[in-house]
């Protein structure tokens, strides 16, 4: 599946390269402010249809979905971007590139509910 001649493109080293650095700092991040939360409930979800009361509380290994979701979205990003490397170069540079606002979009998302805690 991974060649030699994938990992000598160099727009696709450098979006592979840059795709584990993101998933790193998610889990870094979430990893960090799990462990440093001193609570044994936390927010894990807010609903906007619920008004005042839509925060949902929840245990606080929940939060750890946000590291696995990271390792996940750029394992099958890589994955599926290397598979597709041989048939068009542009489909996998596109892959690799929605991957990488994926893990983006998570990192935000993780940011500001663990920010409540």
């Amino acid at each position: 599946m991974f060649s030699k001649k994938y990992f000598q493109d160099r727009p696709i080293l450098f979006l592979n390269l840059v795709v584990v650095l993101g998933a790193l700092i998610n889990v870094i991040y979430t990893v960090v402010k799990i462990l440093d939360a001193s609570q044994s409930t936390v927010i894990i979800r807010y609903q906007i249809a619920l008004g005042l009361a839509g925060y949902q509380r929840g245990d606080i290994d929940q939060l750890y979905s946000f590291a696995i979701a990271a390792v996940l979205i750029a394992v099958v990003g890589m994955l599926i971007s290397a598979r597709l490397y041989f048939q068009r170069r542009q489909l996998s540079l596109l892959i690799l590139s929605l991957s990488l606002v994926a893990l983006l979009f998570n990192l935000i998302v993780s940011w500001s509910i663990l920010n409540l805690l």
